[in-house]
């Protein structure tokens, strides 16, 4: 192998490892997790929901009555604080490309700025209006708190809990000690064709 031959494989070897591993895995990953939900249809068994998915309503919980929105409200604490959360991530990230690339304009001892910085000055901003966004529509910052609606005080050992307020469901798997709520029985399965 000459010279010119490594100058041309060696570029091409590493795009092959930066860009075309990670995607060939993913691709197999998708590819496998299709065929086990496929089988798992096939065998009679309702596949899980992928988060963040539309698909198979029927299938899922609906959210509490506390965390549901009105039609006229749809911004909701939970939205403000998801992205509040985000809009930290993206702030964070902002501020060090920012960093990374403002090294590109030091120059004998003496810092120069230019265009390049705009690579992470713009996620920064982005990042520093969602989170003024989310701050006004309710979104907090504190430490220990749960994201999320609140949750209700517990209910005292051997109290009975509040009228309307613990669903219960009628059924042979409906038991549970003390004040948890009671789980709903499984689906069956449906029937196999043969």
């Amino acid at each position: 192998m000459s010279e010119g031959d490594a100058e041309v494989l060696v570029p091409i070897f590493g795009i092959l490892v930066c860009f075309g591993f990670p995607i060939a895995g993913w691709i197999v990953v998708r590819w496998l997790a299709h065929r086990e939900r496929m089988e798992m249809i096939r065998a009679g068994m309702m596949p899980p929901v992928r988060p963040g998915r539309r698909g198979n309503a029927e299938w899922q919980v609906p959210p509490p009555a506390a965390s549901r929105s009105s039609s006229d409200d749809p911004y909701t604490v939970e939205t403000a604080q998801r992205q509040l959360r985000k809009g930290l991530n993206l702030a964070f990230i902002g501020m060090a490309l920012t960093l990374g690339l403002s090294f590109i304009g030091l120059d004998d001892g003496h810092w120069h700025p230019g265009p390049w910085l705009l690579g992470g000055l713009i996620p920064l901003f982005i990042g520093l209006a969602q989170i003024a966004s989310a701050v006004l529509f309710g979104a907090s910052i504190g430490y220990g708190r749960r994201w999320g609606p609140q949750m209700p005080p517990p209910i005292a050992p051997g109290a009975p809990p509040p009228s309307g307020s613990v669903p219960t469901f009628d059924g042979p798997y409906t038991y549970r000690p003390g004040s948890t709520q009671e789980l709903k029985p499984p689906y069956s399965p449906p029937e196999r064709r043969p």
